[in-house]
Formats: structure tokens, C-alpha cells, sequence
């Protein structure tokens, strides 16, 4: 993937003609669902009406496609049926995953690991580390319900710094949970400004209302990408290591850190003012 989704939305993989209105709602990426929003005896009809409309049209964001789990028979079809020709899919959601060997025996494929069980979190070196994952993914309403927890961010603390620590080791973007009281805008951002403090990448959504505000929590403002460009200039004008700029210590982790805040909003570290 090029770039890494930030405020990815939720949508159930057979609504096809809300594909199109949800990009217009300010979305930089959908992951279509063919797990928990289509029911069982619709699962088969609704990857090939998928098959067929990605096949036909175009997105001007990233396609995320959440599978079934490819444990079962239904996961591996759906694999295999949106894999045997070139679609707009930029990855697949994998739920479930518990074990880096199964990632291992599937097509060459973008894969973001959705970690949702106490095994997919022990195991969740193993799984990083696959040259098919691009990203890890908290799955929290599954995974708190294994841990007979609640979803509040105390208590997915450890999971949640488990992602966010071998999603640097392997150099891979995180996205956490959704949070799931739509009309919660408060407590969403809260949690959105947790996330991004710990080190997320991005947040899932599963409402449209919820896309600018974590979009917002996520991208750095304006006062935060000059400060970026500054910081960057009079570090590349010196010739020391450490340099001082407005009383703060700057050496090499600072840069690496204002390149990255540049490149989130499109910008070239390499090439600025």
C-alpha cells in the first residue's frame, strides 16, 4: 500500500451503491465487510455481486476488503474469487488470525492482520513480521469479549501497545478499534487523541459522523506542519547532530519524527519551503 489509511470506514460489503456516497462523505479509505455485516446464506451472492462491481468501476480512495476467517472455507473463497483478476483492492482484512503459517500459503497480497483473540495478540510477532502484512488492526468488541473485559481503553491498554510496538519493529501502520457509541463524539475524540499519543496510525469508523473528527485527531494542523518544515530546515542548514531550536533539543529521532508528520498530509520531508 501507499499510503496508510487513517480514518478507514466500515461498510457492509453488500450495500455495493454505498461504496461510491461514502467516499463522498470525506472517507480516505472503506473496508467492505464480507465477515459480520452479510449473513450466512448471503455470503456466496454477495462476494461475486463484489467480484463484478470492483471489477467495473473505479474508487478515488483505498478498497479494504474484510474477509471471512481463512480457517473456513468461506474465507478461502472469498481469497480466491477476488484474487483471480486485477481489482481496486488495495488489502485484505484478515479477522481472526492467529497464526503467521496461515498467512504464509496465500497469493501475493496486501494483508492487514485484524487482531482479535488472546492467541492473535501472543502470537503477534510471528504475524507482524509476514512480508504480506502491511498493517495491524485492534479488533476490540471480539477481543474483549474473549478476555471477559470491557472496551474501555484501560482495559485493551496492553493489546493496544502490543500492536503499536511490533507495528515499528516491522515498520508497518496500526489502526485501532472502532469506537462503537456513534453519539459519543466527546469520548471519540478522547480516545482518538489516546490512540495517536501511543502511536496509532490511524482509527476505524463505523459511521460517517465520526470520519473528521478522527481525521482531525490524527493530521497535524497547520501550527504543527510549520513547526515541522522550521524544525527540518535549521537542522539541515547545521552541520552538527544536535542542534538547539527555540529551546529544544533536536538530533536525528526529532527529524524522522517531523518527516513523518509531513509526509501524512502529503508533503515531501525532502522538499519543502
Amino acid at each position: 500500500m501507499n499510503t496508510f489509511p487513517i480514518s478507514p470506514l466500515f461498510i457492509p460489503a453488500n450495500k455495493l451503491e454505498w461504496i461510491a456516497k461514502t467516499f463522498e462523505k470525506g472517507t480516505d479509505s472503506i473496508i467492505l465487510d464480507l465477515e459480520d455485516s452479510v449473513p450466512d446464506n448471503e455470503k456466496a451472492q454477495a462476494r461475486q455481486d463484489l467480484f463484478l462491481h470492483l471489477k467495473e468501476n473505479s474508487f478515488p480512495g483505498s478498497l479494504i476488503i474484510r474477509v471471512n476467517p481463512i480457517t473456513d472455507q468461506t474465507g478461502q473463497e472469498d481469497i480466491k474469487t477476488l484474487t483471480q483478476s486485477k481489482l481496486p483492492i488495495s488489502a485484505f482484512m484478515l479477522p481472526k488470525i492467529e497464526e503467521s503459517s496461515s498467512i504464509a500459503t496465500l497469493p501475493d497480497i496486501n494483508i492487514i492482520a485484524l487482531l482479535e483473540t488472546p492467541m492473535s495478540i501472543k502470537n503477534i510477532s510471528d504475524i507482524a513480521s509476514e512480508k504480506k502484512v502491511k498493517g495491524l488492526a485492534l479488533g476490540g468488541a471480539d477481543l474483549s469479549a474473549s478476555l471477559g473485559s470491557t472496551m474501555d481503553w484501560d482495559s485493551l491498554l496492553f493489546a493496544r501497545s502490543k500492536i503499536v510496538l511490533e507495528a515499528a519493529i516491522n515498520n508497518i501502520f496500526s489502526i485501532d478499534s472502532p469506537f462503537m457509541s456513534i453519539e459519543d463524539l466527546d469520548a471519540l475524540q478522547k480516545e482518538s487523541q489516546k490512540a495517536k499519543a501511543l502511536g496509532f496510525n490511524g482509527k476505524a469508523a463505523i459511521h460517517p459522523s465520526q470520519l473528521e473528527l478522527i481525521k482531525n485527531s490524527f493530521l497535524p494542523s497547520e501550527e504543527e506542519i510549520s513547526e515541522a518544515k522550521q524544525i527540518i530546515n535549521a537542522f539541515n542548514q547545521s552541520s552538527s547532530a544536535v542542534i538547539a531550536f527555540k529551546g529544544r533539543m533536536i538530533d536525528q529521532p526529532i527529524i524522522l519524527s517531523m518527516e513523518k508528520r509531513l509526509r501524512l498530509v502529503g508533503i515531501d520531508p525532502k522538499n519543502i519551503d
